[in-house]
């Protein structure tokens, strides 16, 4: 048995090169065979797993080291009965905490991935007429999209991730947009909120590095939880960032929380959409989709 590992060496602000470091040099004193892809820009992952899966024999494996946007793009590139594993090296890591899996210990995630059976989850399915795919973490509309285009894009991200403080960038880009977005209309399984201020649906509890969205989503289950919360005045808004960081807010009357196995929205107006973590944009009467898609997993 042979690994195949597709790897992001700048991960994390080069945390990927490091976790790679540490994770091949002890599967050479293992004397377990590996193979290295590693990659070198944007988009980099379509090629490599292409690559990966022309090469592979069913008894080896497939690892892929990142963060949350090399895990969704490596997903996305992988077939559906493909089984793989994840060593996370990322600044947010969500999909890792979603699964439970050390965001520190390489050598121990591997052995524990050494030494797993194959377990299935569930990953986001979405399908419209311009957008599809799946998704490892979230899909969210309008603010959701702002914050984190706004936290990919802030000069301090850079600083916070270095400084492990990741999530204070996402709760900056929260803070100013929240006093610009305006509020749109969506309608989900012919339920209508009118003024939606944030919307986001996922299968494991976490966003933006580690704030408990919706604490009880689980990878391992087929339910889908949606997140909406109201547009209403600044204060009360401001008052609920802290409810949301200890996972307190689903009891909010201005947060609507629902779960199903599957979901047909549509908005009123454009708005931008962010699929784990990359900005994409979501037209006015357009048809959306989501289910979910059964993926095995070693870990």
């Amino acid at each position: 048995m042979d690994y195949y590992i597709l790897a992001n060496p700048h991960a994390g602000h080069g945390h990927g090169q490091l976790v790679t470091d540490k994770l091949t040099a002890y599967l050479t004193q293992q004397k377990i065979t590996y193979h290295l892809f590693n990659t070198h820009q944007p988009l980099d992952e379509h090629r490599l797993m292409t690559d990966i899966l022309a090469q592979k024999t069913n008894n080896d494996r497939i690892i892929i080291i990142g963060g949350d946007g090399t895990i969704s793009l490596s997903v996305n590139a992988l077939p559906a009965d493909q089984a793989f594993s994840y060593i996370p090296a990322g600044s947010g890591n969500d999909f890792a905490r979603g699964l439970d899996v050390s965001l520190q210990d390489t050598i121990e995630t591997f052995d524990n991935i050494h030494n797993s059976t194959p377990q299935t989850i569930y990953v986001l399915k979405y399908e419209s007429e311009h957008l599809s795919g799946v998704a490892t973490n979230n899909f969210g509309i309008g603010l959701d999209a702002a914050i984190v285009e706004a936290a990919n894009q802030s000069l301090a991200k850079g600083l916070l991730n270095t400084l492990k403080l990741g999530q204070l960038a996402y709760l900056a880009s929260t803070l100013k947009i929240i006093l610009f977005k305006k509020p749109f209309q969506v309608t989900v399984n012919d339920v209508t909120f009118a003024k939606t201020f944030l919307f986001t649906l996922t299968k494991h509890p976490f966003f933006g590095g580690g704030v408990p969205l919706a604490p009880d989503a689980n990878l391992m289950n087929a339910d889908i939880h949606l997140v909406e919360v109201d547009r209403f005045h600044l204060l009360g808004i401001f008052a609920l960032i802290p409810k949301v960081l200890k996972a307190k807010h689903l009891a909010h009357k201005h947060v609507h929380h629902m779960v199903n196995q599957a979901f047909e929205l549509e908005i009123d107006s454009d708005q931008p959409v962010q699929i784990d973590g990359e900005v994409h944009q979501l037209k006015a009467h357009q048809i959306l989709r989501i289910t979910t898609e059964k993926r095995t997993i070693l870990k």
